[in-house]
Formats: structure tokens, sequence, C-alpha cells
């Protein structure tokens, strides 16, 4: 990010603004990547008051519009018929534009039977267009239209043919897709199968010589998934540990957030209240600082969610018992 932004510096000393712009959507990726979902708006809202904005193309303008609003979704401040409207009729962007904003109508509470027909209209289109991201966007979407509809043998096939649409040109994006694969495995009561798949994550990228923090943060969140389901809660804690620790490394706050989640659930099942609290309080004020309402913490990744019989979060959110201030202050003092 400090070489990016020394970058935008330059290019901006040098009049070159559509450079200038892609320096700042590229920092603004990754502040949403890691979960700064306000700094992300932030910069790209900066750049639009600056004087380079008046020098940019459409296409351009358009680009950084799409990146803003999939910043603003995760924070669910904006309406979803509105996010995603300004870089529709582009025609560079207005393909993934669609897809990114019938996602968000559906994280909205959109009718799940016409989010699978628009996801599914579009996905013909980037195979008539050849739009390989595009692609990657609208089979997410599908996936996660079956886990909503409870299909998890469908959503395994969607998974794989992600998977295999990208195979080593884009290894971050086979490996998050292997690694849901393996938690849905888990959730469908096949321990052994689940744990090869996310076993297999590792082995079969074993020649990249710098594999990103976010295959490390796939494997891991979701070794702690399956381990969860398979009640090895031992196992469990260790992974959702190691995902927090690759997080405080890289400044990485929603992957935080779910594994200390993950922590509470284990100390509310151990029936360790005062700890459940405590991490459930710290999701509540990284929470705050993405941007992001507690109740919707998965609200853009549903994939990334735990079962609903790990209630400990839920029920820590609404008041209900055992959260109560008297047993919790009864279980710190003991």
């Amino acid at each position: 990010m400090s070489a990016f932004q020394a970058a935008e510096g330059l290019y901006l000393t040098s009049g070159e603004h559509e450079y200038v712009a892609d320096c700042v959507r590229v920092r603004a990726d990754f502040y949403r990547m890691k979960g700064h979902f306000i700094q992300a708006q932030d910069v790209l809202e900066d750049l639009q008051r600056s004087t380079s904005w008046m020098y940019l193309s459409e296409t351009t303008k358009a680009m950084i519009w799409l990146h803003q609003d999939r910043a603003r979704m995760n924070t669910f401040t904006t309406s979803a018929d509105e996010l995603f409207s300004r870089s529709m009729e582009d025609r560079e962007f207005g393909l993934p534009s669609k897809i990114l904003h019938w996602r968000a109508k559906m994280y909205q509470g959109e009718d799940i039977i016409r989010v699978k027909i628009q996801l599914e209209e579009f996905l013909r289109q980037c195979t008539d267009t050849e739009d390989l991201y595009a692609s990657c966007d609208a089979l997410r979407g599908l996936a996660e239209v079956v886990f909503y509809q409870g299909k998890l043998s469908e959503m395994m096939d969607i998974l794989q043919k992600r998977a295999e649409m990208y195979g080593r040109k884009e290894p971050d994006i086979t490996i998050w897709s292997i690694s849901r694969k393996a938690v849905v495995a888990s959730l469908l009561g096949d321990y052994d199968l689940a744990r090869e798949l996310i076993h297999n994550t590792s082995e079969n990228f074993k020649f990249f010589s710098l594999p990103s923090t976010h295959a490390f943060l796939y494997r891991c969140y979701g070794s702690a998934q399956i381990e969860l389901n398979a009640g090895e809660y031992d196992m469990a804690e260790s992974h959702f540990n190691a995902t927090i620790e690759a997080c405080d490394i890289q400044g990485t706050l929603y992957a935080k957030a779910t594994g200390i989640r993950g922590l509470g659930e284990v100390a509310f099942l151990r029936g360790n209240l005062a700890l459940a609290s405590q991490h459930f309080a710290e999701v509540q004020s990284l929470c705050a600082e993405m941007g992001v309402p507690p109740p919707k913490l998965y609200g853009c990744n549903p994939l990334y969610t735990l079962p609903e019989r790990f209630e400990g979060w839920v029920s820590f959110l609404e008041g209900r018992a055992p959260f109560t201030t008297s047993i919790i202050q009864s279980e710190v003092a003991y």
C-alpha cells in the first residue's frame, strides 16, 4: 500500500490521472479485502473530490464507482437498488456491476428465485463474452443462492466448477472454492472428505513460492469450521487461533472477527459464559471498526457463517439467556 501511495503521488505530479485512479483503486481494494470498509470508501471518495476526477474517462469513473459500492455493500448503509447503479451502463464494467447488484439484493432479502434467474442469465452472458472474472462472481452468487436454499450437494457442484474454471491461473480463487467445498462436505457429515479437500488446498499449490495471506486464511478458517462441525472443539480452537494470529500480522479485520466469533462459540459450548461474552464483545468492537452491523457479520459472506446450532453469538446479540448481566458477573467472580 505504501508503494502504491508513493506511485500515486508521482503520477499526480506528472499529470497521469488515469494511473492515479488505478493506484487509488488498488489501495481501496486492499482496504476492502482486509475488512477496512470505511477506509476503502474514504480513499475512493477523496479521489472523486480531487482535481484528477475531471480528467478521468467515463470507464475509469465506472470502475471507481464499482469498487466504492463493493465496500459500501458490506456496511448495509445503502439500499441494494442504489448499489452499482452508476456503473451498470458502462460497456466494460456493466456486466460485473449487474452481477454484484443482484448479489447485493440477495444479501438485503430479495426473493431468492428472482436472484437465481438473474445470476444464471448473467453467467450465460459471461460465457458468451468470455469474461472470466465476471463468471467468478456469478458462480459465487449462485453458490450462495443454493446455500440459502439448503441444496448443499448442488452447491458442491458449483464450487467444483468454479475451482476447475480457474485451476492454476488464479490460485486464490481456486483455493477459496475448494476450501468452501470442504466446509460444505463437513455440513453434509462427511468429515473425512472435508479434511482431505482442505488438505489438498495446501498440497496442490506448493509450487507457489509466495502463497498469499488470503490463501492461508481460507485454509485455516475452513479447517476451523470443519472441526467445529465435527465436534472436535480443541482442534477447531487451534485453527481459529491460527486464523486470528495471521490476521493480526496483516491487519485483517474481517477474518479476525469471524475467527473470534468461532472462539466464542467454543467457549459457549464449554459453558464458559464469561469468556464467550468477552470474545463476542470483541467481535462487536471489530464490527464497529469495519462499519459492519454486528447482526450482518456474515451478510455478504454467507458461506463463512456457522450452522444455527452454534447459537452463542446470536443469543449474545439478542440478549437472550444465558447472556444476562447477573449470570456473567457471577461467572467472572467464580
